[in-house]
């Protein structure tokens, strides 16, 4: 028997033994393999950062997730809290001089520490994608395809890509004003119409489309019927998703939902975003989406999108 103080780990540790390291391993190499075939060059960053670097991409809210340390210099450091900051950052410095767009993929841990959620592992093994430099729905629809394929190479049949745009609620959302807006932000997440028709029900014009549009679910009919009510304003976003749908084909398609009333990251995202979903699963097994903004924050301003999976989320459902 070891001593108490040798066997425990750190709580959101985990050791990965026998099958449920075979299976992560496995995983992995599948994804890396989809990933190079579709032409996305690997970057193996640091483990660990300056923590300016993770704060920079994602705001100060990141503060309280990274898990920081001091350097001898004094500067403190964090380790990898995801991947997208770290490719910003190479993206903006080795590659300065190298013209988009620029295909990088990924393959490793992320560690973050998620104070509401008590019990979350705090080690998460990831793979992904970012296609740098090109804005428009080729890129959007490269992206989606792609999530899929690391999906079925992996040997999944029964998943889920909820996808919606930014641009169908941004104009309602911009017509309210704070501290009203985080309100109607956490009623649509919760599907609470009731809330929301109370709360605007004295509001005209672009705020009025958040009693209806956050509530629209399904396949491109609704979509479809969604378009032909909704104001000048929700019709770019709108319309985009019409056009990328049209590009897929009816088997990819059968593996999307629209859903307009997901807000959950829209600080962050600027275009499409998206979660994934598979049956068994206790939480999203990926996510995805145009983040505009984001490269501009490390000094070389340029279109993005990207998509990663959760291969530890992946590894506990049975194929």
């Amino acid at each position: 028997m070891f001593p108490s103080s040798i066997a425990a780990i750190p709580p959101g540790a985990l050791d990965h033994t026998g099958e449920a390291a075979r299976r992560r391993r496995h995983l992995q190499r599948t994804s890396v393999a989809v990933l190079e075939r579709a032409g996305y060059e690997e970057l193996i960053p640091p483990t660990f950062e300056y923590e300016d670097t993770f704060l920079r991409a994602g705001g100060p809210g990141v503060a309280e997730r990274l898990v920081r340390f001091p350097d001898r210099d004094g500067r403190i450091l964090a380790l990898r809290y995801d991947f997208t900051a770290s490719l910003a950052r190479v993206a903006a410095t080795t590659f300065s001089a190298t013209a988009g767009p620029l295909r990088l993929s990924y393959s490793g841990m992320v560690y973050r520490q998620e104070p509401e959620r008590g019990g979350r592992p705090r080690e998460m093994l990831q793979v992904g994608a970012e296609l740098l430099g090109q804005n428009d729905l080729k890129a959007d629809i490269e992206t989606v395809r792609l999530a899929l394929s690391l999906l079925q190479a992996a040997g999944l049949r029964d998943f889920q890509l909820n996808l919606g745009h930014v641009g169908v609620l941004a104009a309602g959302l911009a017509a309210i004003d704070e501290p009203l807006r985080a309100d109607v932000r956490r009623w649509i997440d919760r599907k609470d119409r009731g809330s929301l028709s109370r709360a605007l029900a004295n509001f005209t014009g672009d705020a009025c489309t958040l009693t209806t549009l956050p509530f629209v679910i399904g396949r491109r009919d609704a979509l479809e019927e969604a378009a032909g009510r909704a104001p000048q304003a929700s019709q770019a976003g709108l319309q985009h998703l019409l056009a990328l749908d049209a590009a897929l084909s009816a088997g990819e398609r059968a593996h999307l939902v629209y859903d307009l009333g997901e807000v959950r990251g829209l600080d962050y995202y600027t275009g499409i975003h998206f979660e994934l979903y598979l049956a068994g699963a206790r939480r999203a097994v990926g996510a995805g989406g145009r983040y505009d903004d984001l490269m501009a924050r490390f000094g070389r301003p340029m279109p993005a999108v990207g998509m990663s999976l959760d291969l530890d989320a992946l590894a506990e459902v049975e194929v």
